[in-house]
């Protein structure tokens, strides 16, 4: 609990000068997303960090939290913004170089085609530093009473509130997925649960380069 109120103070400094609609945005997703469930997952040697898809910059800012050096890349300008301690820069996932020791991707596939999953995660093996960790949180499409809330909301963000920057929803079972993890020369993937009493079916990959 303490944790999870100091998270929610570092976040509060952080957006306190954003729009409330901004604001509550941030808080929302917060709430609703696993963050520091995924946190415990960053190596405590990590010293630098990518997050592809990095929206507003939350998780990125948690991550700068523990002495991390972040950086994110966000296509959306809408969401961009300054955040304390973390380089945010306009553009998706080519328009920046070099090996990061984390490289996050959260929340971020579902609005790609799958068809572009493979040459997407070729660039990001490139962008993990050796004995790099990579994590990719996602929804777990076997997950069905939970995936169906999911589409739901997502259904929502897309059309009705226009707060998601996709035209489609892209799932893949966990296995498969994995096995297209292991197929772009990740090793020692596994599958966390990371959605206990979240309505969402949050699923996380974790993998090393």
């Amino acid at each position: 609990m303490r944790s999870y109120l100091r998270a929610l103070l570092v976040l509060h400094r952080t957006f306190r000068r954003r729009s409330i609609g901004t604001r509550v945005h941030i808080l929302i997703r917060f709430l609703t997303a696993p963050f520091l469930r995924v946190l415990r997952h960053v190596p405590a040697t990590a010293r630098t960090s990518l997050e592809i898809g990095a929206g507003h910059g939350v998780f990125s800012r948690l991550l700068a939290e523990r002495g991390i050096r972040a950086y994110g890349v966000e296509p959306d300008t809408r969401k961009l913004g300054r955040v304390d301690r973390v380089q945010l820069i306009v553009g998706y996932d080519d328009c920046i170089r070099g090996a990061f020791d984390v490289v996050a991707i959260l929340d971020v596939l579902y609005a790609i085609p799958i068809a572009e999953w493979d040459a997407l995660l070729a660039r990001v093996f490139a962008r993990v530093a050796p004995g790099g960790t990579l994590l990719i949180k996602e929804m777990d499409a076997d997950a069905r009473l939970k995936n169906a809330w999911n589409r739901t909301q997502e259904w929502l963000s897309m059309n009705l509130l226009r707060i998601t920057k996709a035209e489609t929803f892209n799932y893949e079972g966990v296995s498969a997925f994995v096995l297209r993890l292991e197929r772009a020369g990740f090793t020692d993937v596994r599958v966390v649960r990371v959605d206990l009493f979240y309505p969402h079916p949050h699923v996380l990959f974790v993998a090393r380069k």
